[in-house]
This record gives C-alpha cells, structure tokens and sequence, in this order.
C-alpha cells in the first residue's frame, strides 16, 4: 500500500480514536444525569402530592366540624349540655378447670 493511502486511513483511525476518547465520558455522564433527573422528577411529585394532602389536612382543621370531630375522637370532650359515658368492655370469661387430678378436689 502507498503512504497516500495509508494517511488518510491512519488520520480517520486517529479521529475516531479521540472522538472515543472523549465521548466515551460525557457520553455515560449524559445517561446518568438523565437516570438521576428522572428519578429526582419522580421524588418531586412524590412530595407535591403529599404537600396537597398536607394542604387539604390544614383546611380541614380550619372548620368547626373537623375541629370538633377531633375533640370528640382524641380527647373525649364533649358539650357543656352533654353527658359522657365509658362503656367497659366485659370481662373476661372464668376459667373452667376441668376436674382432673390435681384439680379434683
């Protein structure tokens, strides 16, 4: 082969062989920048959904009836004209020993 042919060939295999050199890098940085935006996109949502039930929640406890549901339910409170009662649960059932030894007596 001639050197005329050989230039041109070795000047292309240079080129490419920096053009690998410094894509390869970048090339893999760009793909993880774009995992790491998708994946930080959907933690952004995560949290602008929870600030809306979080925003819904700080509506609800600004009404009267919120206010009062949660009086009754957490703390037991109730009305001047009402009455609270404690409903015990049973107890519990008495044992039956059977009457075998040493329980026959």
């Amino acid at each position: 082969m001639s050197a005329r042919f050989l230039f041109p060939i070795g000047a292309v295999v240079v080129i490419v062989g920096i053009i690998l050199a410094f894509g390869i890098d970048p090339f893999s940085d760009w793909l993880d920048q774009r995992s790491d935006s998708t994946s930080l996109q959907s933690q952004v949502e995560e949290v602008e959904r929870r600030n809306k039930e979080y925003e819904l929640q700080i509506d609800a406890l600004n009404t009267d009836e919120e206010i009062e549901r949660r009086a009754r339910e957490e703390y037991n409170l109730v009305r001047p004209e009402e009455e609270a009662y404690a409903v015990l649960p049973p107890p519990p059932a008495a044992h039956r020993i059977k009457g075998v030894w040493p329980f026959n007596n």
